[in-house]
């Protein structure tokens, strides 16, 4: 059913299915691009989950009686090609461990808790930060037995999977894996400024 006024948060729901459609290319890219048969299992299931959110919150979208809004991301070719290129490590990939702590999803809590979607949205929104979480958690587990699995070598070849620094490939991998959170946030800080 249409609604009959702009939802505050239709900027949320329209950055969130962009962000999970430009990360399930870009997980899938990686998996078919990875010799490790583990990681590439977690990638497709991670990456067959983000198609489908960016896929229901368009709908979700259109339910409300609006259309998804495409917005080009300048970075986005550039950093599916490193993703998928076979010469680029998983480690690189993956990139440094980050710090777990950082909660993405608080925000859009606060405002579940405050009522400001509507029953439907509010429902979808709780399934799919359930469904985020999970997810990174699969996906830290194949990184952390790709991390091990790198230990376990000779040192040269760590050497080599590993850079000294983090590289551009590294950064641009977790740059595409976090695009989604980032627009979240700003989306987020734009609902608590117009309040």
């Amino acid at each position: 059913m249409a609604t009959t006024t702009k939802p505050s948060y239709l900027g949320l729901l329209n950055a969130i299915s962009l962000a999970e459609s430009g990360a399930g290319v870009s997980l899938q890219a990686w998996a078919n691009a990875t010799p490790n048969d583990e990681l590439a299992d977690a990638l497709r299931f991670v990456a067959a989950r983000e198609t489908s959110h960016g896929d229901v919150f368009c709908r979700r979208i259109k339910e409300l009686g609006f259309d998804l809004l495409q917005k080009p991301d300048p970075g986005a070719a550039e950093r599916l090609a490193k993703v998928a290129n076979p010469k680029v490590s998983d480690l690189e990939k993956i990139g440094p461990d980050r710090d777990e702590g950082q909660d993405f999803f608080g925000g859009i809590e606060k405002q579940l808790d405050e009522g400001i979607f509507d029953p439907l949205t509010a429902k979808l929104m709780v399934w799919y930060i359930g469904e985020e979480r999970d997810s990174g958690k699969v996906l830290n587990e194949a990184y952390d037995c790709v991390r091990s699995m790198s230990n376990g070598k000779s040192p040269s070849a760590a050497k080599a999977m590993a850079p000294t620094t983090p590289s551009a490939d590294a950064d641009a991998m977790m740059a595409c894996m976090t695009a989604g959170f980032t627009r979240l946030e700003k989306a987020l800080e734009k609902l608590a400024k117009a309040k």
